[in-house]
């Protein structure tokens, strides 16, 4: 597809960048063709980028004998953000949930801002673990999610734990946003204003450290559960 016709001068290129791998038996579940990306052709990626084009990935990956494989969107996100130096990534959802602090310690404050480390505290209390080689997803063998959480919740969870991933791959920041028309604008151009959450490197320098939620631990109402559309 052509953009120039919308006054752009680029073009949206897609094709075969991607070798992946099976998942293959995990606690006893056969994923068949479902993986995980191995390899990325970023110099590829680079040169059609130099010529001012847009990559489009699809979540497909071809294994070394040629057989196509299903990988999850967001482990595929991560996975190129990480492989093509990139500074930050964003995740849209069609229901973001807001993270907030307990009422009694943090005045019900919003958590817009919060290190890598916090995060990560937030994931274990619930029982989440993204591998960080595949960006495989798995809750506690004791944790059943579907008693205590609701989707959205989950999807919020499960953005956060590939969201750690692409920061563990060395991507600066990862955003969680709506896909409402202006929240990519309000997120990225609003410093102190935020739209959605954004989850940054432990020694990311903020331009506002006064909004970063540093100083969070597993006893505040973020991690007992508050999120809230």
């Amino acid at each position: 597809r052509c953009l120039r016709n919308k006054g752009a001068d680029c073009n949206v290129v897609s094709g075969c960048f991607i070798t992946a791998k099976k998942f293959g038996i995990v606690d006893g579940v056969d994923y068949q063709h479902t993986g995980y990306p191995t390899t990325l052709q970023t110099d590829r990626i680079h040169r059609f980028h130099s010529r001012n084009d847009v990559v489009l990935l699809t979540p497909l990956g071809f294994t070394k004998d040629g057989d196509a494989l299903n990988i999850h969107s967001e482990a595929l996100a991560a996975f190129t953000a990480g492989a093509l130096g990139a500074s930050k990534i964003v995740y849209f959802s069609s229901n973001p949930m807001i993270l907030r602090g307990s009422a009694d310690d943090n005045s019900n404050q919003r958590i817009q801002m919060i290190q890598r480390s916090n995060a990560l505290q937030i994931l274990s209390h619930y029982g989440l673990t993204v591998q960080s080689e595949t960006g495989f997803p798995q809750w506690g063998k004791n944790i059943n999610p579907d008693d205590d959480l609701d989707d959205d919740q989950q999807a919020m969870l499960l953005k956060m734990g590939w969201a750690t991933n692409a920061l563990d791959r060395g991507v600066e920041r990862a955003h969680i946003i709506d896909c409402e028309d202006g929240a990519l604008l309000e997120e990225l151009f609003t410093a102190r204003r935020g739209y959605g959450t954004c989850i940054s490197q432990d020694d990311y320098e903020a331009p506002h450290p006064e909004d970063c939620n540093d100083d969070l631990s597993v006893t505040d109402g973020v991690v007992a559960g508050h999120m809230e559309r």
